[in-house]
């Protein structure tokens, strides 16, 4: 049994910047390994339950009768209830490892046993997209959650089945990467790609060409499926970078998914003074001085890097809009969002979205999150004139009590950490970000109701039923109310 320990770093700042170092936190465990990414997350609080020949049964069943079934829905607002607002109530790379042993859905009304039926369930509470992250990797390895280019193309099939439309995130990772770690793209699988040497090696101009052709080939595919992609996305939580420039990762961050411990190169072609900066250094300064660094060594790269990405797939589909988001830190720092997406534009990448994760449980600062985040909108939206987009957002219908994120248990005011708190909380971003210049909501991983997420998800399980919550409708009753 692996034992995970959860604990924060002290706030070295005053002001916003502390958020850095509270959301950032120290994850243990007992070998002294670091790990912080969310989606290896969600297995390693599987671990913290079981031995490792448990887990799947513990991911897919939940623990019988330790959850009591919530009142379902008392009606549904159906297709089309958001309008074109981005109702993103989508499947996820979990989708098929939660459904594999047999957990059920349902509303009360209908259930859902397979992908598709638990996408047209969605589709019932407003739900008008689809997504699917996608890795450099066209075929899936290892890591909890699969982010191949093969099941982004089974998920643009779906959407374009369903008549929805398609929301893929090109992540420009091998296999998985965010704010914490952020590894540098496997093109092992497209021999049209040919780097002349190691990737991290290579200098910006060198890397352009390739990210170019990249973005073409990928999109190429995705098209001919024949679905209607609404939005790209372009990189994970890229605030500190992506595409392997980026600092030191969190110490065991991505280990799972890289290679193991040790897999981080500096991208010395790039800049040297990348590789000698950490993710960890980089929360203990001020908001001044991180902003001032990542504005001298990783935005003007970044925003070449995605500019070029973002050029390949204008090769094949001339009238494409983008989206980027940054993290959940940079979510409650309007400072640094609006330095973030003004360097992007200023570097010739201006994407026609601008994105934010959002779990505002995760820490206690700042003091006043929500406003925080509100402030954080308006300032890049009236800055900008771009629409903001919520890209991963979750907030705990209970309080977590096991598992890597058992510390995100931060209420904020007049938002309890119930079914009821959960789904007032979501009533309200619809509601107000619908007139403050926010086009859509993504829950995160709604549906996958495992032990350490579960308390997240739009979805309470007894048993090997998992039974609507009040959120799963809060969306589109959000935006009724305007």
């Amino acid at each position: 049994m692996i034992l995970w320990e959860v604990k924060r770093l002290s706030p070295r700042n005053s002001g916003a910047g502390s958020a850095w170092n509270s959301y950032l936190g120290d994850i243990h465990i007992s070998t002294g390994v670091l790990m912080r990414n969310k989606e290896t997350r969600f297995v390693k609080s599987v671990l913290l339950l079981t031995t490792v020949a448990s887990v799947a049964f513990l991911v897919v069943c939940g623990q019988p009768g330790s959850n009591p079934a919530p009142t379902p829905p008392p009606s549904r607002p159906g297709p089309g209830a958001a309008g074109n607002f981005r109702l993103s109530l989508s499947v996820s790379p979990f989708t098929e490892q939660v459904l594999g042993n047999g957990l059920v859905f349902t509303d009360g009304i209908d259930t859902a046993r397979t992908t598709e039926e638990l996408q047209r369930l969605f589709m019932q509470y407003g739900a008008n997209e689809v997504y699917a992250r996608i890795a450099t990797t066209r075929t899936y390895t290892v890591g909890f959650g699969d982010h191949s280019l093969t099941r982004g193309l089974e998920r643009a099939r779906l959407a374009q089945s369903l008549g929805l439309r398609f929301n893929p995130e090109l992540g420009l990772f091998n296999i998985y990467g965010d704010v914490t770690c952020q590894p540098p793209p496997d093109f092992h699988e497209y021999p049209q790609l040919q780097l002349p040497d190691p990737w991290t090696s290579l200098t910006v101009d060198q890397m352009l060409p390739i990210l170019h052709s990249y973005g073409a080939i990928v999109a190429r595919e995705i098209l001919d499926t024949g679905v209607q992609v609404r939005i790209w996305d372009l990189g994970n939580e890229v605030d500190l970078g992506t595409a392997g420039v980026a600092p030191q990762p969190l110490p065991g961050a991505c280990d799972d998914t890289a290679g193991g411990p040790g897999w981080y190169r500096p991208p010395d072609g790039v800049d040297p003074a990348i590789g000698q900066m950490s993710v960890q250094s980089l929360a203990s300064l001020t908001d001044a001085q991180r902003i001032a660094w990542l504005q001298a060594h990783i935005w003007p790269n970044l925003s070449r890097m995605l500019a070029a990405v973002a050029d390949g797939v204008r090769s094949v589909d001339a009238g494409a809009r983008f989206s980027t988001h940054v993290s959940g830190m940079s979510a409650e720092i309007p400072t640094q969002a609006s330095a973030f997406f003004q360097a992007m534009k200023d570097g010739g990448y201006s994407p026609d979205e601008l994105g934010f994760s959002f779990y505002p449980s995760s820490s206690p600062q700042p003091a006043d999150r929500l406003q925080a985040f509100q402030d954080t909108v308006t300032a890049v939206h009236s800055q900008l004139g771009r629409p903001v987009f919520i890209a991963e957002f979750g907030y705990p219908a209970e309080t977590v009590t096991e598992g890597a994120f058992s510390t995100w248990n931060f209420a904020l005011a007049q938002y309890p950490l119930t079914p009821q708190g959960q789904a007032a909380l979501l009533r309200h971003l619809a509601s107000w970000g619908s007139g403050a210049g926010v086009s859509g909501i993504r829950p995160w991983a709604p549906e996958t109701a495992v032990p350490g997420w579960a308390p997240f998800s739009l979805f309470a399980t007894q048993g090997n039923t998992a039974t609507a919550r009040p959120s799963l409708r809060a969306i589109a009753d959000g935006l009724s109310s305007q």
